[in-house]
């Protein structure tokens, strides 16, 4: 577990034998831009029994936080993703809205990269 402090709305980058503990304030979003992230929220009480919600998030999705306090991030594969602090509505929208164009992005690119590859390895059969 990385318990270093971050910067709020920084970057945050999980490699995929990590995890991340992470102080966040009720209302918080976390926004996946690449990858799949498990999020383990703080852990409540239940009929006597603690439970730690988790929650899998995807790339282009978000997650509101509903309560503060200490949360865990693990990636699978590896991730990207921000956590943005509780501000004005408007600005958690803008964020989710370019988080989802990034992921689009990214997926272009990704496309683009593998047709691109295709058409040299079909390219090269041709000249041999």
């Amino acid at each position: 577990m990385d318990p270093t402090p971050r910067q709020p709305d920084e970057t945050l980058r999980i490699g995929p034998a990590q995890r991340h503990l992470y102080p966040a304030a009720a209302g918080s979003l976390v926004v996946v831009e690449e990858g799949l992230v498990i999020l383990e929220a703080p852990p409540r009480w239940l009929d006597g029994q603690m439970l730690h919600p988790r929650q899998r998030i995807e790339a282009g999705c978000c997650h509101v936080l509903e309560e503060g306090g200490w949360i865990t991030l693990t990636a699978p594969r590896g991730a990207s993703l921000r956590l943005v602090t509780a501000h004005a509505p408007d600005e958690s929208l803008l964020t989710l809205l370019l988080a989802r164009v990034r992921w689009l992005r990214t997926l272009e690119n990704r496309l683009l990269a593998a047709g691109a590859e295709a058409l040299r390895s079909s390219l090269e059969r041709r000249e041999n």
